[in-house]
């Protein structure tokens, strides 16, 4: 069973390893090294700012889900799954509930994926969002509902 639950200040520092474990090897690719007091400070920011939640799967937190529900679009800011619960249809099926929201809003979800995470855009390609633009170093991913290809 997967379920969401808003994340309170004492889920700051697991959130924040949750990102570093999953996306660290991206950036470390991307900008040659994981600027740990740069990605505190950026994590932090978003942290506090931000509706974070975090994902519970059999009861075990599994992940962080973050959505920017705008006036014009539903953004898909973080979602981080730890390795150990990859692979069980959690990304899919809260990708697939922001769909099914986008698409009852008739708004696009968008999303944007660093460029060298091919498996990821693959995912999210895979789920009916295609690549509408890129910004430096990242794929801007988009669904625009059922007329998406």
């Amino acid at each position: 069973m997967i379920t969401l639950r808003p994340a309170t200040a004492q889920d700051r520092d697991w959130a924040y390893y949750v990102k570093k474990k999953t996306l660290g090897s991206y950036v470390v690719e991307t900008w040659g090294a994981w600027y740990e007091q740069l990605q505190r400070s950026f994590f932090d920011q978003t942290f506090a700012e931000s509706c974070v939640q975090i994902i519970d799967y059999q009861e075990q937190p599994a992940g962080i889900l973050r959505v920017e529900r705008r006036k014009d679009e539903i953004f898909l800011s973080e979602i981080y799954i730890l390795p150990t619960f990859q692979n069980r249809g959690i990304g899919s099926l809260l990708l697939e509930e922001l769909k099914a929201e986008a698409r009852s809003q008739h708004l696009p979800l968008q999303l944007t994926v660093l460029q060298v995470n091919q498996a990821a855009r693959r995912f999210y390609e895979r789920h009916g969002l295609s690549c509408s633009g890129e910004i430096k170093h990242h794929y801007v991913m988009t669904y625009h509902g059922e007329t998406n290809h």
